[in-house]
């Protein structure tokens, strides 16, 4: 079964709704204790990191974030919250993934086209379409973490990452059709 955080940052019930129509097992978990059970998380997210952060931190779940090591995916906030910090209100996130999340120069809402890097997980395609919605973009340290790029703004942008157990999309997989079901159902597959 796969827990799905519940924090009031994130678009949690459109997850959730996506992962039963995929036929994936999940449960929306208000607190940490709940998780033990779980054989993957999804950190999902909206708005802003500082806020992200002081919900993650007052409920505990910043801790057992930390301390994990079964698959966890993070979603656009839920991606930027973890790395190191974002210059968001000079917030410290979980600090899982070495790197920075920088403010890019206009918002990017709508579809824009990912490219899959040479990174094997996850198993996706190349040059797909998805929904993007996010004002901050992550720049990860190591390069080799990156799996998907996207260009917006002129400006190559990390648009997915995978390091260890741990994924990140900043693209949004529940909206984002038959493209983001097949990587909702690979984050799945690896939660096996």
């Amino acid at each position: 079964m796969i827990g799905i955080i519940s924090t009031g940052i994130g678009n949690i019930r459109s997850v959730q709704c996506s992962l039963q129509r995929l036929g994936i097992a999940c449960a929306v978990l208000s607190n940490p204790t709940q998780a033990a059970p779980c054989t993957g998380l999804i950190l999902p997210g909206a708005g802003a990191a500082g806020a992200g952060m002081e919900v993650l931190q007052a409920s505990g779940w910043d801790q057992l974030l930390q301390e994990w090591n079964r698959p966890l995916l993070g979603i656009c906030l839920g991606m930027q919250l973890l790395f190191d910090t974002s210059e968001e209100a000079d917030t410290a996130c979980l600090g899982l993934i070495a790197g920075e999340v920088r403010k890019m120069p206009k918002v990017q809402i709508g579809w824009n086209q990912i490219c899959e890097t040479s990174n094997p997980k996850p198993q996706t395609s190349k040059n797909q379409s998805v929904y993007f919605i996010n004002s901050y973009a992550c720049f990860p340290s190591d390069a080799s973490v990156i799996t998907q790029t996207t260009t917006f703004a002129s400006q190559q942008i990390c648009a997915g990452v995978q390091s260890g157990n741990l994924w990140g999309v900043q693209w949004h997989p529940e909206k984002s059709g038959e493209f983001g079901n097949a990587y909702l159902l690979s984050f799945a597959q690896s939660c096996r």
